[in-house]
């Protein structure tokens, strides 16, 4: 069975927000949320977010497949962005309330995907996938992604050595500590996990799962108050590839997002 995509693991009929998982390198879209057998997102988190439609999203992370010198690049981020924003935008464009609220869960390298789909939604023109997506983003739950870097340095450098850590030990962390905030625009939390297991919970018990649990629902408490789609998308983010601020985003703001280390 393919694991690219978008697969749809919660419908209620009264949704009032969409939750989005992306998955992280040489991760897929059930994998990385999954221990023991459970797929936490569709049999726990819709149980405590039972008004929640849930999807994850799969695409092509394992770079084990390429020439491990070649630099995964900005415009890779941009294609996978490109690609989530289409499906969720053609799915979403099928319900009766295209413009329900959207908060994401990511992980690793998904969460650079996350952050490049809204800059693009918000230097779109408004109509297009991107926009359409990006201005009813309303928070982002980054678990273990390394936004903090050179202010100069490229972002395919920033993943292409992120990739050589992982390839040196896996006793090492993936991502320092320092690299995976997103300075002066998110809560910090800490899981007590290494980086690939940090994702994965078998019962609503595991204090990860209600971490995680804690920051979704921190940013859904905010949406009665959130009213203008253009004010309230999780936009203004500092990672290796440059500031992109709040001037070029226009109304955009990030809040809501939170990180994981």
């Amino acid at each position: 069975m393919s694991q690219l995509g978008l697969q749809q693991l919660s419908s209620p009929e009264d949704a009032d927000i969409d939750i989005v998982f992306v998955h992280g390198l040489f991760g897929n879209r059930v994998s990385t949320w999954s221990k023991n057998g459970v797929l936490w997102p569709k049999q726990l988190l819709s149980e405590d977010l039972p008004k929640a439609r849930i999807f994850t999203f799969g695409y092509d992370a394992d770079v084990t497949k390429r020439n491990l010198n070649e630099e995964v690049t900005k415009g890779t981020m941009d294609s996978h962005a490109a690609d989530l924003c289409e499906k969720l935008a053609g799915l979403r464009s099928k319900t009766e309330n295209s413009d329900r609220p959207l908060v994401f869960v990511a992980h690793s390298l998904g969460g650079l995907v996350c952050a490049s789909m809204v800059v693009k939604g918000a230097l779109g023109d408004g109509t297009d996938n991107p926009s359409l997506i990006a201005n009813h983003t309303r928070g982002m739950v980054f678990l273990g992604t390394p936004f903090h870097g050179s202010p100069v340095a490229p972002w395919g450098k920033a993943i292409s050595s992120m990739v050589s850590v992982i390839h040196a030990t896996d006793s090492q962390k993936v991502v320092p500590e320092r690299n995976s905030w997103i300075p002066g625009f998110a809560d910090h939390s800490s899981i007590n996990a290494d980086h690939s297991s940090m994702t994965k919970f078998a019962d609503e018990d595991s204090p990860g799962y209600q971490s995680v649990l804690a920051a979704i629902r921190k940013v859904s408490s905010n949406l009665e108050e959130q009213t203008d789609p253009t004010s309230s998308t999780a936009g203004v983010v500092n990672n290796n590839w440059g500031e992109v601020k709040n001037q070029v985003l226009g109304d955009q703001t990030i809040h809501g997002g939170m990180t994981f280390n």
